[in-house]
């Protein structure tokens, strides 16, 4: 009796830590402005995220003259979904960021992309919000896209923002290292290529995650895109959320965080909802698996 104890409190052990090492994505088709307002209150430790900021404004059809006239593809960015006035972006953003600031936790972080144009108003409004914005930061692409039309520069950078919800609250793991607030990369070639428009690097958005969160720790992506926070979530053993209302870009984000691909990246568990034909009580009930039970 005494031996199948300690074997049952043996499995029961190891059961414990296969739990805790379970990363857990959850993939919602749905608008997010939707969607945020069901979410708990001071729930989430990292919201990153690259929303549509109007970069299609202007936009011209720009074709890929490797291929013959007539079979020639479009390369330039003209997504519908992109296309703001400045008021329309703004007003948005501002209802976006009110539903940051309560979902974050007090030692959350917000990471967002978007446009030099925008910085300025995005900065006061977060700092009326009583969130420390802690600097501005760029992606420095090095192998930008060419000059189609040859009337400026190639356009290189992108510019991200570093917010913590409450002064001497955050949870910035300095312990990897000094790192400058310019990060070099390449654009995304290759088998990683998925033919979102704005695609961004996984290994930008680990160096982004492996800064601001610890294993363990539930991300949130609104604009999820082609699924790179998931993927990178994935990879770094953190919880994911992520919510997309384009269904080209949502069959994306499933073939690259397939549960066929367990074997090679660990132990996780995928979930897919359509926010128009699910309980609205999907996300609590997700936040609620995360819930590790204390070890023997």
């Amino acid at each position: 009796m005494r031996g199948a104890y300690y074997s049952q409190t043996k499995l029961l052990r190891r059961n414990l830590i296969i739990y805790k090492e379970m990363t857990h994505l959850l993939l919602i088709k749905g608008d997010c402005l939707e969607v945020l307002p069901h979410i708990p209150n001071e729930c989430i430790d990292l919201i990153i995220t690259d929303p549509p900021y109007n970069i299609a404004e202007g936009a011209v059809p720009i074709y890929d003259t490797r291929y013959p006239k007539g079979k020639r593809r479009k390369i330039g960015l003209e997504a519908e979904w992109d296309k703001f006035t400045d008021e329309e972006f703004l007003r948005m953003m501002y209802k976006f960021i009110d539903e940051v600031y309560r979902i974050l936790k007090p030692s959350g972080t917000f990471i967002c992309f978007t446009s030099d144009r925008y910085l300025s108003y995005l900065r006061t409004y977060i700092r009326n919000k009583g969130m420390v914005y802690r600097q501005t930061c760029i992606w420095q692409k090095v192998n930008p896209v060419p000059q189609m039309r040859k009337v400026k520069f190639m356009h290189a950078t992108e510019f991200f923002f570093l917010v913590h919800k409450e002064k001497g609250h955050d949870n910035f793991r300095w312990e990897h290292g000094q790192h400058p607030n310019v990060f070099y990369h390449p654009i995304v070639s290759g088998k990683e290529r998925t033919g979102h428009p704005t695609q961004k690097p996984v290994w930008l958005f680990s160096e982004l995650i492996k800064y601001t969160t610890r294993e363990g720790d539930l991300i949130l992506d609104p604009f999820l895109g082609s699924g790179t926070t998931l993927v990178a979530a994935r990879n770094l053993n953190r919880n994911a959320i992520g919510i997309e209302i384009n269904d080209e870009y949502i069959n994306m984000a499933k073939r690259r965080v397939a549960p066929e691909q367990r074997d090679l990246f660990g132990n996780f568990e995928f979930y897919f909802h359509d926010w128009q034909t699910s309980s609205q009580a999907i996300i609590s009930e997700f936040i609620s698996k995360l819930q590790k039970p204390k070890s023997i």
